[in-house]
């Protein structure tokens, strides 16, 4: 709330001068001043927008920085034949390897599957009915 207000203060007073100087000049006070404060609020929008984008894209790219490698025992798609990958998990990029044997590409598809851990019910005790003869 503190940086809202403080940006306004120094919005209105740069916008205010403006005015003056434009007053001076002979021309429109508000006008000039509606002009510089309108601008100064797109400019601010703007740079704020741009600021933001860059640290979550900095902050983003630490995240993917710390991930190890995994490795896995993979078949060729085309031979079967047993390939060893080593990988990141990003989500940005495919996983391609070229088979040992038969020297084909292969792209891997990584899929992740999440579920909720659930409590296990009480076992139910069962409970015989004897029909009626007739």
């Amino acid at each position: 709330m503190k940086n809202l207000i403080r940006t306004l203060i120094i919005n209105i007073v740069i916008s205010t001068l403006a005015g003056l100087v434009s007053l001076m000049s002979g021309n429109n006070f508000w006008y000039t001043f509606s002009f510089f404060f309108i601008i100064q609020y797109i400019l601010y929008s703007v740079i704020v927008t741009l600021i933001v984008n860059f640290y979550r894209e900095k902050t983003k790219q630490k995240e993917l920085d710390k991930l190890e490698n995994l490795s896995t025992i993979l078949e060729c798609a085309y031979c079967k034949t047993k390939n060893l990958l080593i990988f990141v998990p990003d989500q940005y990029e495919k996983s391609n390897f070229v088979c040992t044997s038969c020297e084909k590409e292969n792209t891997v598809i990584l899929q992740f599957v999440v579920a909720r851990t659930t409590d296990d019910l009480p076992p139910i005790n069962s409970i015989l009915i004897n029909e009626d003869k007739k």
